[in-house]
Formats: structure tokens, sequence, C-alpha cells
């Protein structure tokens, strides 16, 4: 019997690593090259005033993004022939796809993977509208508010690089829900627990406050209460 290679991947994971090649070079690079000229805008636009100082001619932050997924393509497209490892990026891609066999089969493929997951999730959030994005909670180290893609497993602070687990923040996030309270209307409360990735409705809200079960208190504003973040969601666990 063959040993199997500790790097080799399974077939579900071979199936991941390819449709993450593809979309590298098929979505997002074109994508975040258009963010980098500025011929393309994530989420709604709007005008802004000019403060007197003309705008960066680039996007920095999505050309750091260019410089990390060319990089990783670069680098396997040298492994199939060190020759390829010059190429344009979309040259470099058509190598790597046109080499699915050898690609898959690398003494490097897991690690490969991993790395490609990596970048493929930063490129994600920054190709992801704003009003896409949810609240995860905040950044243990500076107090930042984390936002991010429903999907991702990992956070990096923008403001102080700290880099943690998504559902350790908002493990943190949710333990400090029932010190957090919410005035509004029963829409206006779930539409902003569904920005932290918390989903109920409006009217399971309103059964509830029907029912008993929400000891929130009414304002002199109709139909308007100071709800309990932490009692809501405790409702929730218990009807899911």
């Amino acid at each position: 019997m063959k040993p199997i290679a500790a790097n080799l991947l399974c077939a579900s994971c071979r199936e991941n690593y390819w449709a993450l090649i593809r979309q590298l070079g098929h979505v997002q690079l074109p994508a975040l090259s258009s963010i980098m000229l500025k011929q393309a805008h994530i989420g709604a636009t709007g005008h802004a005033p000019s403060r007197g100082s003309a705008p960066m001619p680039i996007d920095t932050r999505a050309q750091a993004l260019i410089t990390d997924s060319e990089a990783w393509l670069a680098e396997q497209a040298g492994k199939i022939n060190a020759r390829y490892s010059n190429l344009p990026w979309d040259k470099a891609w058509k190598k790597i796809t046109a080499n699915k066999h050898t690609i898959l089969s690398m003494s490097t493929a897991a690690d490969d993977y991993t790395a490609l997951e990596h970048i493929s999730r930063r490129n994600e959030t920054a190709l992801t509208p704003e009003e896409a994005m949810v609240i995860i909670g905040t950044c243990p180290q500076c107090g930042h508010q984390a936002t991010s893609t429903p999907q991702a497993d990992e956070w990096t602070c923008p403001h102080c690089k700290w880099q943690g687990g998504v559902q350790a923040i908002k493990a943190t996030r949710d333990n400090k829900l029932w010190q957090l309270e919410y005035t509004g209307k029963p829409v206006e409360v779930a539409r902003y627990l569904s920005k932290m990735d918390i989903h109920c409705t409006s009217d399971q809200i309103r059964q509830w406050l029907t029912r008993g079960k929400l000891h929130a208190t009414p304002t002199k504003h109709k139909g308007e209460y100071v709800f309990n973040l932490g009692e809501i969601t405790a409702m929730l666990d218990c009807h899911n």
C-alpha cells in the first residue's frame, strides 16, 4: 500500500481550491484592478465635496491586495515552469488553469490552498459593498468596530492590524449584548440586529412584546420601546 502524502488534498478541497483559483483570475483580480484605477466603485455612490486636496491617483488598498494575489499566481506558475514566474498575472493564471492536474497534485498543494484561502477572503471583503457587511463586534486590542462579510473566518483590524477569528469576536460581542439597549420600533431593532448577522423579524419581536416575553420599556413615542438586545437574542436561541 502506498502511503498518502501529507500535503495531498481531499476531493472536496481539490474542488474548492480549483474554484478559488478560477475566481481569483476570472473575478477578483479584474474587479480589484478596476477599483485600483478608480474605474469601479463598491456599493452606493455619492458625491463627496472637495476638501481642497486632489484624490490619490490609485486605490492603495486594492493595489496591495493585487500585489499579494499576483505574487501567489507567480509562485504557482513558477512551479509549473520557472519561466512562467515572470509572466503578467493574467498569463500566469492561464498557465495555471491549463495545468490543473499539475497544480492540484503539487506536494505543496495544501499549503498553497491555505494561502489562497487567506488571499481570497481578503479580496472578497474588499469587494463586498459596505451595506452587505455585518458588525461582528469590536477589536479586542483597540476597540475599533469590526465589520466583515457574513462568511468570513478571520478578521484583520484596519486600524491596529490585530488579527483574529470571527467566531471568537462574535462570542465576545454576544456576551456583552445584555449590556446593550436599543431604542426604536420592532422593525428598527430587527434591522439593527441584522447588521450584526443576528436575524429575527419585526413580527417575532411584536409577538414577544404582546405575550410579555420581552420586558421592553415603552417610550413616549407610539410603537417605540427601549429593547435589551441580550433579551432578544436569548428569545431567538429559545426558538431555534
